[in-house]
């Protein structure tokens, strides 16, 4: 594994303000970039992987500063790994931490105040592709855009298991050069977007919230044995959710009670033992 988080798909190593704001602005929002006056030389260093609807990228950053981010069309989820800051939209704001994250939703405009020598990794999500999969999911009209809390709900089972399985992505892709398997691409894009949409709280949290019968285990066994039959395919969890007469939610909570774990984590099983085909 490389030293760096993501080292082989670098976005910026700079000490130019100007440049590290290109940068982002090519991946995310350029925002208004401010260092924290008294302290020494900017410097920061940026590496952004996108695969699919997603992006996994790590930041440090030597300089203590601040940056004023405008509206976007982006979902983001920030995993401190040292240092400290802030995250702020409208009215509410988060400390930033290791272990103690921040959610930032689209359109909202947001402040994100770091400490020098802070570093971290994180998610984002293009907030199409992710309201597109929570209608998939639910089988409601999304009419209001999706908008997360900024505060991260830490405490929620699904949550911590996105916070548990993102390092792994991360050292996985640290060593890997694109083009990736289409069915990896799918597979990895579905689970990560059903966690983070189970794991934290947003404006359409009650239509996952609400009581669903648990699928029985004939239809866990359904979407087992078409996973079985179509491995070698990008399978994808509405895919399974018709298959076995469903909704998505449903059977992707009774395979965390009945298995043990996700849909697309049993089909990563099945491809592993089949040597990846």
């Amino acid at each position: 594994m490389s030293s760096t988080p993501l080292e082989n798909f670098p976005l910026v190593r700079s000490r130019n303000i100007e440049e590290v704001r290109a940068a982002l602005a090519r991946v995310y929002a350029k925002p208004v970039l401010t260092p924290v006056r008294g302290v020494g030389g900017f410097d920061a260093t940026l590496n952004n992987c996108r695969v699919g609807h997603f992006e996994l990228f790590y930041g440090t950053y030597r300089t203590a500063a601040e940056f004023d981010y405008p509206e976007t069309n982006i979902i983001a989820q920030l995993f401190p790994l040292r240092g400290k800051g802030e995250a702020v939209c409208g009215r509410t704001s988060v400390s930033l931490g290791a272990g103690a994250g921040a959610i930032v939703t689209s359109q909202a405009a947001h402040q994100i105040s770091l400490s020098d020598d802070f570093a971290q990794i994180g998610l984002r999500f293009d907030a199409r592709a992710l309201t597109q999969k929570l209608a998939a999911m639910t089988g409601a009209t999304i009419n209001e855009p999706l908008r997360m809390d900024l505060q991260p709900n830490s405490r929620n089972p699904t949550a911590q298991m996105l916070e548990q399985y993102i390092p792994l992505l991360i050292e996985t892709l640290s060593d890997a050069h694109p083009p990736f398997p289409d069915w990896w691409i799918v597979q990895t894009e579905q689970l990560l977007m059903t966690l983070f949409l189970c794991g934290h709280r947003h404006n359409y949290s009650h239509l996952l919230e609400d009581k669903v019968a648990d699928a029985a285990p004939q239809e866990v066994r359904r979407a087992e044995e078409y996973i079985e039959a179509n491995a070698q395919q990008p399978i994808t969890l509405e895919q399974l959710a018709d298959v076995s007469g469903v909704s998505a939610f449903s059977l992707f909570s009774a395979f965390r009670k009945h298995r043990g774990y996700s849909p697309l984590s049993f089909l990563s099983q099945v491809r592993s033992r089949r040597g990846g085909q």
